[in-house]
C-alpha cells in the first residue's frame, strides 16, 4: 500500500455516501491500521477538501472526515491520487496549522 492509494470504501453503509477512501499515511510506517480519508459525492471542495476524478466519478477527498482503517479491510487500489499530492499537502496543512 502507497501514500495516496484510492481503495473502495470498505464500510457497506457509508460505501452510497463516500465510494472510496485514500490512504493519507505514509507508507513507510507499517501499521495494522492506516489512516484514509474518504472520497464523498456530495461536497464541495473547500481549502481543506480537493476535488478530484475516480472511475468517472465527480468526488471530494473529505480531509475533515479522516479516520483509520484496518489495513486487512482494503484489497487492491483501483487507483492513486499522487498528482494530487500538493494539494492534499496544503490541505492539511491548513486543517491542521490554520494556514
Amino acid at each position: 500500500m502507497r501514500q495516496f492509494d484510492i481503495f473502495r470504501n470498505p464500510s457497506e453503509s457509508s460505501r452510497p455516501f463516500a465510494p472510496f477512501v485514500v490512504a493519507i499515511q505514509s507508507h513507510y510506517i507499517a501499521l495494522d491500521t492506516v489512516l484514509v480519508a474518504p472520497l464523498v459525492n456530495d461536497k464541495r471542495a473547500t481549502s481543506v477538501e480537493i476535488a478530484v476524478t475516480v472511475e468517472g466519478q465527480s468526488l471530494v477527498v473529505a480531509l475533515t472526515e479522516m479516520g483509520s482503517v484496518r489495513v486487512a479491510s482494503l484489497s487492491g487500489p483501483v487507483g492513486n491520487l499522487t498528482e494530487c499530492e500538493d494539494d492534499i499537502r496544503r490541505a492539511l496543512d491548513r486543517l491542521f496549522t490554520g494556514f
